[in-house]
């Protein structure tokens, strides 16, 4: 017969932070269609956006789909990817002028609801198994 083998649970904060990086695929799926539609009436101007847009949403969607592999690489480029995502989002807002925190606000929170989860220690633990 054969044998049962238990395995470890995900922590809460890698659930947490999975379930957030679900979200901003999701979002960015729908985002990546919106701008395609919007390309028509806006122009070629919008392109590096779209690209950009589309960049960030692959390399989600990949680490997503590489998170039950629990390597190391997959956990640091989740954080590496979200802070370019942070970074890059926030240039936009300081090269539109949208300074405030009607601006700022949404577009770190997410980006920062996976990189804190998955820089605590049961989430180290989980990922270097």
């Amino acid at each position: 017969m054969a044998d049962v083998l238990r395995a470890e649970r995900m922590p809460v904060p890698v659930r947490a932070a999975r379930f957030v990086l679900t979200l901003q695929v999701a979002f960015g799926i729908a985002g990546v269609a919106f701008s395609v539609i919007a390309l028509a009436s806006v122009g070629a101007a919008f392109i590096p956006l779209l690209l950009f847009q589309v960049a960030i949403t692959s390399l989600e969607g990949w680490l997503l789909s590489r998170w039950p592999s629990r390597r190391k690489p997959v956990r640091w480029g989740a954080v590496a990817v979200e802070v370019v995502s942070a970074a890059a989002l926030l240039a936009i807002v300081a090269i539109d002028g949208d300074v405030g925190w009607a601006g700022v606000l949404p577009r770190v929170l997410f980006p920062l609801a996976v990189v804190i989860p998955l820089l605590t220690p049961p989430a180290g633990r989980w990922f270097d198994r």
